[in-house]
């Protein structure tokens, strides 16, 4: 008796022949697997030839590098800008804090600081553009330092040792132009 196997229902209505070969025919068509050309070696005669770039690749490659240049640019203008408004945010942030419960003495010394510098602007009032700049920023500063010791003297270290390097960079490089010149 036969087997019973289960069809799929469009096999059912699909009509396919079916040949018997003969063993003999069966053998002379096998192929052994070295024949078959995925196993052969490519032929050593093949020479590697590099493409070269056509007017359509080399003008997207000018205009790459073109756009690239001033695309770093405008990152570079971006994340300055965007820390910029960040530190400024956070000053704000902190300055209303600071100002929200402020310190006993605080008042008083801003009072000092301001009328430093509205005395500057008064005795500045018919001078020229230095002395309307100079003075109302020369008395504020008289001011903070009278009310804020400690840190002017800080600051003043560090504006000091600022400035004797950049007296140093500037001597050295006076230095070299003159001994440029002197050879010519």
């Amino acid at each position: 008796m036969g087997k019973l196997t289960p069809v799929p229902a469009g096999l059912i209505c699909a009509s396919i022949t079916v040949l018997a070969a003969k063993e003999e025919e069966y053998k002379k068509q096998l192929v052994k697997p070295e024949q078959l050309p995925i196993y052969t070696a490519p032929p050593l005669q093949s020479k590697y030839v590099e493409e070269q770039p056509g007017h359509l690749q080399r003008g997207f490659a000018s205009i790459r590098s073109t756009t690239g240049h001033y695309i770093g640019w405008c990152k570079g203008v971006y994340v300055f800008m965007k820390n910029g408004i960040m530190d400024t945010v956070q000053f704000g942030k902190d300055a209303y804090i600071y100002l929200k419960n402020p310190p006993q003495d605080f008042l008083p010394k801003l009072g000092v600081i301001t009328v430093s510098a509205l005395a500057g602007l008064v005795s500045a009032r018919k001078g020229s553009r230095f002395k309307k700049i100079a003075y109302p920023l020369g008395l504020a500063t008289l001011g903070a330092t009278v009310c804020y010791p400690v840190q002017s003297v800080i600051i003043a270290k560090v504006t000091g040792e600022k400035a004797y390097t950049v007296s140093q960079q500037i001597y050295g490089a006076v230095k070299s132009l003159r001994t440029k010149s002197k050879d010519k």
